[in-house]
C-alpha cells in the first residue's frame, strides 16, 4: 500500500469513528429509516466525506450512487477504498455552494451539510443546488444539527461518544466543538441553527411534503434508561421534502 492511500486510510478510520459511537448509531438509523426504498434509484451524496453513506446506498440496492465532497483528502480516501472494494461509486470534487447539476437523481441526499452555511442566503444557495439535481417526483433527505437541542441534556451527551461545546455566542447561528472521545480523541466545528430554520429553507427551494422524521435508536439492549435523553434530544435532526 502507497504511503499515501495510508494517510487516507488513517483519517477516513478517524473521521468514521463518529459513525460507530453511540450517536452515530442513532444517526445511520434514523436516517436510513427515513429515506424511500433506493432499490433500482440514482442517488447523488453531497458532501459525502469518506464514502461511507454512497457505500450504504448502494447495499441497499441503488441502482448509481455519486458522492460529492469539496476535501480534496476526503475524496481521494472514498477512491482509495472503491478501488479496493469496487462498487460501482463515483467520487467528485464540488464545493456545495457552487455545485452544478451532475444530472437528475431519484434522491439526493446530504449528511451534516446545511448546518455550515454562513447565513440564510448561503442556505437557500446550498437547498436550492441540491433541489437542482432532482428529477420531478424525486427525494431530498438531509441531516441537520437538531434545531431544537435541549442544551442541559446535550451538556451530558458524553455517554454517546462526543461532547457539545457552545463555542461562541449565538447569532443566527449557534457555533459549537464537537469533542469526539476515543484513542486519539479529536475536535471538530459545527453549527446549530434554531427553530425552523431548515425546513424552511427546504420550502424556499420550492420543495414541498417536508417531513422532519423521528429519532430511531438501535435495539440493542441498552434500553431507554440508556437512549432515552438522546431520543428526547439528539444532536442531529432528519428532513426530506419532494421535488
Amino acid at each position: 500500500m502507497a504511503e499515501s492511500d495510508e494517510q487516507y486510510d488513517a483519517l477516513g478510520e478517524l473521521y468514521e469513528r463518529t459513525k460507530h459511537i453511540p450517536t452515530g448509531l442513532a444517526e445511520r438509523a434514523t436516517f436510513l429509516a427515513a429515506l424511500p426504498d433506493l432499490r433500482g434509484r440514482s442517488v447523488l451524496d453531497v458532501a459525502c466525506g469518506t464514502g461511507f453513506y454512497p457505500r450504504e446506498f448502494r447495499r441497499l440496492g441503488a441502482d448509481r450512487v455519486v458522492g460529492v465532497d469539496s476535501a480534496a483528502e476526503m475524496v481521494a480516501h472514498a477512491r482509495a477504498v472503491e478501488a479496493r472494494e469496487p462498487l460501482g461509486i463515483a467520487y467528485h470534487r464540488h464545493d456545495a455552494a457552487a455545485l452544478p447539476v451532475l444530472g437528475g437523481f431519484d434522491v439526493v441526499t446530504a449528511v451534516w451539510l446545511l448546518g455550515y452555511a454562513e447565513d440564510e442566503a448561503a442556505l437557500d444557495r446550498m437547498t436550492g443546488n441540491l433541489r437542482a439535481n432532482l428529477v420531478p417526483g424525486g427525494t431530498l433527505a438531509v441531516l441537520t444539527p437538531n434545531p431544537d437541542a435541549d442544551w442541559d441534556l446535550l451538556a451530558d451527551y458524553g455517554r454517546y461518544g462526543y461532547d457539545v461545546v457552545r463555542s461562541g455566542p449565538p447569532g443566527v447561528r449557534q457555533p459549537v466543538v464537537v469533542r469526539v472521545h476515543g484513542d486519539p480523541p479529536f475536535d471538530f466545528d459545527s453549527f446549530f441553527w434554531p427553530g425552523d430554520a431548515f425546513a424552511a429553507a427546504l420550502g424556499r427551494a420550492g420543495l414541498h411534503d417536508v417531513t422532519r422524521h423521528p429519532t430511531v435508536v438501535p435495539d440493542d439492549g441498552r434500553g431507554e434508561a440508556f437512549w432515552g435523553p438522546l431520543r428526547r434530544s439528539p444532536s442531529f435532526a432528519v428532513y426530506t421534502a419532494r421535488a
